[in-house]
């Protein structure tokens, strides 16, 4: 017995074929027109505003090269960095937080007054001071009784 064909000719797995490929064409052209707009979006040259930007640092740089700063920052016995958060568009803040651990005599009692100071805390570096120029940095000084102090640098 012999296959079956369709009126046009074809039989019904050539059919699926037929479509299967066709679709999958159009697939691959929509793919290959979008990669080229994002390529032509990424490649477009800048903006004005992205121009007046470009001297200085982007914000995302800004706090990654301060948390990177403090996380190898010397601090007095139970002083730990918290977040750094981007309170105002030119304005960087990073907040510490009293923590002794459990084994210390300090453990649950409030910070000392003083310990922490502008002269201890501020970056000393002129390379960082530099790059976040733009920025005004913040310090936030907490312990368990909540915020007790807070400077600019």
């Amino acid at each position: 017995m012999a296959k079956r064909k369709s009126s046009s000719g074809f039989s019904s797995n050539r059919k699926r074929l037929i479509w299967f490929l066709a679709v999958t064409l159009v697939i691959v052209i929509i793919i290959v027109y979008e990669t080229n707009q994002e390529l032509g979006r990424q490649t477009d040259p800048p903006s004005a505003t992205q121009t007046a930007d470009s001297a200085s640092i982007s914000i995302e740089k800004a706090q990654s090269e301060v948390r990177s700063y403090y996380r190898s920052h010397e601090f007095p016995a139970g002083w730990k960095v918290g977040d750094t958060d981007l309170i105002a568009p030119d304005r960087l803040e990073v907040s510490l937080f009293f923590a002794p651990s459990i084994g210390t005599s300090r453990h649950g009692k409030a910070a000392r007054s003083g310990e922490i100071t502008a002269a201890n805390t501020c970056p000393e570096d002129a390379a960082l001071r530099q790059r976040i120029e733009r920025f005004s940095l913040w310090i936030r000084v907490n312990d368990k009784t909540g915020l007790i102090d807070s400077f600019a640098c």
